[in-house]
């Protein structure tokens, strides 16, 4: 089977699974989440379930995977493999691993040796070899010399594994992966940020089923949100929703950087701590990207503080995005995006213009994608006499459906006076930069008077 995007409907009944479902993602809190879900759907038929820690014996875990159950006619098999199949970043490995043994706790301790062993996999090195050697070794190879003395504390403790354990369970699970049914036998795995082209993963899609957590873009905030509440319940600290807005901002909402922030935050306030928006500026450096359409969809609310924040954002020196696209912000920005803004304001009043000429009135901002494309589309783009075609067709070709969708959007929380006004002010703020105007206060300046009115 090919890997398919996790969700409920994508796990099969114990009956019909194949011997080998594995759930990959990049944050391990997810993967979890998607796990526990999967383990509810397979078992619903009252299958045994077996769940083995990292640090469960080989055999154990190998004996669970070839054996049918001798107590039910179905057996559910859950670990994760994420130390077997190694990982993109080994040196995220090492900083866990010392991080975790510096707490001191056992937890920590537990935590410490299960991503130790996960670096010796993914680094391809040997447990049982002398651990200031093995150290010096992990240390050299993911840059990291200053870890090594760190390191070998942690190797010296780590409790031993038998001779060959990791053999053990590769040799299991494929052996598990080759079946051409379940056998009565399934094997829920788990892998966090496996590294791309694993034979083993490869085997699963053909044979098995991969199921891939993917949170995207449009439900991240309310994933990680998710995700900050739960660490902060188990960690007993409390982190306020507006500290919890501003990592979002500072991360640019991206899961893996969010996650390792937010534990370096959950580290720093310690048991009973507070987390504050003022904590996340300190402590958090705000490398994340701006995206020009995200502020335009803050000017289109007419939300006064994001779209300044968000304006702020895009002349502070970051990466700035249109979408996916790059904008090179090096060379003449402010002239850049005065073009981008004032276009952006022509085609809101064009669009506020076309309806009110037709008769529809303004445009309703809670109207379906689907609706616009059948009912407002077709007027906007009718030709226009004596020209001969519609102002949002170009020598390029015409204008995105759904760009017009969202800037029709926008423009039905303007008047059309407050729209041509703020065009015939555009023209203005061009002659302002020319004359060497503070570019910050004469766009703040401009976006304010849009939002308000005048």
């Amino acid at each position: 089977m090919p890997k398919a995007p996790f969700s409920d409907s994508a796990v099969p009944a114990f009956s019909d699974a194949p011997a080998i479902v594995l759930v990959v993602g990049d944050v391990e809190f997810f993967v979890e989440e998607a796990a526990a879900k999967a383990r509810e759907a397979l078992s619903r038929d009252g299958a045994e379930v077996l769940v083995f820690e990292d640090d469960a014996p080989a055999e154990a875990v190998s004996d669970a995977l070839l054996n049918r159950s001798l107590f039910s006619p179905q057996r559910l098999v859950q670990l994760d493999i994420s130390r077997i199949l190694g990982t993109q970043s080994p040196g995220r490995l090492l900083t866990a691993a010392v991080e975790a043994w510096d707490k001191g706790t056992p937890a920590a301790r537990r935590e410490a040796f299960k991503q130790a062993r996960a670096l010796l996999a993914a680094l391809d090195l040997p447990a049982s070899g002398d651990p200031e050697e093995t150290a010096e070794a992990a240390a050299r190879k993911v840059r990291r010399k200053e870890e090594a003395p760190l390191l070998a504390e942690i190797l010296k403790e780590l409790p031993a594994e038998s001779a060959g354990a990791v053999a053990i369970l590769k040799a299991a699970l494929r052996a598990v992966v080759a079946r051409k049914d379940n056998d009565g036998t399934v094997a829920l795995l788990t892998a966090t940020a496996p590294p791309a082209g694993v034979d083993f993963v490869k085997e699963a899609e053909k044979r098995g089923l991969v199921l891939e957590v993917d949170i995207g873009e449009k439900g991240a905030g309310d994933a990680l949100k998710r995700l900050a509440a739960s660490r902060a319940k188990e960690r007993e600290v409390v982190i306020d929703s507006t500290a919890v807005g501003r990592l979002l901002l500072r991360t640019g909402s991206r899961p893996t950087q969010f996650a390792s922030e937010l534990d370096k935050l959950l580290e720093w306030a310690g048991k009973g701590g507070r987390i504050r928006a003022e904590d996340i500026e300190a402590n958090v450096e705000d490398e994340s990207s701006e995206d020009v359409y995200a502020f335009f969809e803050a000017m289109g609310r007419r939300d006064a503080g994001d779209a300044l924040s968000r304006l702020e954002r895009l002349f502070s020196g970051r990466d700035v995005r249109a979408g996916d696209r790059v904008v090179d912000t090096v060379e003449a920005w402010p002239n850049k995006f005065l073009g981008m803004l004032a276009g952006e304001v022509r085609r809101m009043l064009l669009i506020r213009a076309r309806l009110e000429e037709a008769g529809t009135g303004p445009f309703d901002a809670s109207m379906s994608y689907g609706t616009f494309q059948a009912r407002v589309l077709p007027r906007l783009m009718a030709p226009v006499t004596p020209f001969g075609r519609s102002p949002f067709e170009t020598a390029q070709g015409a204008a995105h459906p759904y760009a017009l969708y969202l800037a029709a959007k926008r423009c039905a929380r303007f008047t059309l006076p407050e729209l041509a006004r703020a065009l015939g002010r555009a023209a203005d703020l061009d002659v302002k930069l020319k004359d060497s105007a503070p570019v910050l206060d004469t766009f703040t300046a401009f976006v304010g008077q849009l939002i308000a009115g005048n």
